[in-house]
């Protein structure tokens, strides 16, 4: 099959339900919509792709990307030959940068074509690559800094993802001094004690001398990872921290593409590695990362951030790489569900693997329209 045509659809939500803060930056809002880029790809066959970009404040960049700049790559070219069209579209941008916009721009691309294969094939992708029908463990992200949520609202919300039958959560920090993110995880375990497994996210906030502190605090509560302690530039120093601190450290969502992995992995910048078919080149770019993690003995916990398309895309590399983990928000979000459809199914903890061929996605094209952005 000729794939026809590409299509950017702007979605995304931006009601005061959403506002949140965690350590780096405002999420939700008037101002910081939850957005993305669904991409919808159609081959000569009629045969219909869905990936997602996920563009935190770079809709219509990436949009734009995926419009000017990748479309005429790979318009006209054989939908199933993956792993080429990945490579033409990253060689004929190098100009354009090797991280954010253009990456996130192939990402959803590469998704799509995905979907169209396995429907093509008729079987779902985890089957295609060799993954095993089984479960993935799901932890929820929460713990965000709201103005209106005191220690009792943050022990109830984290309390409810246990009732939800979730027993790992990640708590925000880096958004107060050091005691005062120490006395809002110590107010978690105190209150639900051994039911719950606590790791913590500070979304680059630290830098070496305060992540190593926080770091020391966060063994003695039992915190089970530390997340993107310090900024992704510095590899050397995460390294360090590795090195000195019993809390494992995971990341780096910020890193792209295999390439930046590489530096993260071989110089054990990282316990556990985080990586997300929405942002970082897809599901091919997800699986080349989780092969070099596998090579130097690094679990794989993939990385979520808003969407629908691209926490399931994210869930079948995860079958394929028996990952122990993977994360997820519970918070409502109704262009999600509409987007996913009955691919997001979980079960006491835990998520079951899509069933329906490609992705297993159903988008509600209602729900499309509703949360269309442009």
């Amino acid at each position: 099959m000729k794939i026809s045509s590409v299509e950017t659809i702007r979605v995304g939500q931006s009601t005061e339900e959403f506002y949140e803060r965690d350590g780096l930056a405002v999420v939700g809002g008037a101002e910081h919509p939850l957005e993305m880029v669904v991409v919808r790809i159609v081959t000569s066959k009629g045969e219909v792709g869905y990936g997602e970009c996920v563009s935190y404040g770079g809709l219509e960049s990436v949009a734009a990307t995926v419009e000017k700049v990748l479309t005429p790559l790979i318009v006209g070219e054989e939908s199933s030959v993956i792993t080429q069209l990945w490579d033409k579209m990253y060689r004929a941008t190098f100009r354009l940068g090797r991280r954010g916009v253009n990456i996130c721009a192939m990402s959803g691309i590469d998704i799509a074509l995905w979907d169209i294969l396995g429907k093509e094939l008729d079987s779902p992708i985890y089957k295609l690559l060799g993954g095993a029908k089984t479960r993935v463990k799901g932890y929820i992200t929460g713990g965000y800094y709201r103005d209106d949520k005191d220690l009792a609202k943050l022990v109830d919300e984290e309390k409810s993802y246990l009732d939800a039958g979730f027993d790992t959560v990640k708590m925000k920090i880096g958004g107060l001094p050091v005691a005062g993110d120490v006395e809002r995880i110590r107010k978690v375990k105190d209150a639900l004690g051994d039911k719950i497994n606590i790791a913590v996210d500070a979304n680059n906030t630290y830098d070496f001398n305060s992540a190593l502190r926080m770091g020391r605090e966060l063994e003695k509560l039992g915190v089970i990872f530390f997340e993107e302690p310090i900024p992704t530039d510095f590899p050397e120093l995460s390294a360090e921290l590795a090195r000195l601190l019993d809390v494992p450290i995971a990341g780096y969502e910020t890193a792209y593409t295999l390439y930046e992995f590489r530096d993260l992995i071989e110089k054990h910048a990282v316990d556990i590695v985080q990586n997300d078919a929405a942002w970082q080149g897809g599901l091919t770019e997800m699986l080349r990362i989780g092969t070099l993690a596998r090579a130097h003995g690094f679990p794989v916990v993939p990385h979520y951030s808003a969407g629908g398309i691209g926490f399931v895309a994210s869930l079948h590399g995860a079958l394929v790489m028996n990952s122990p983990m993977i994360e997820y928000h519970l918070r409502t979000n109704p262009f999600r569900d509409g987007l996913s459809g009955r691919a997001i199914r979980h079960e006491n903890g835990m998520f079951m693997p899509p069933d329906g061929p490609g992705l297993g996605i159903s988008p509600d094209e209602k729900v499309i329209e509703r949360y269309r952005l442009d």
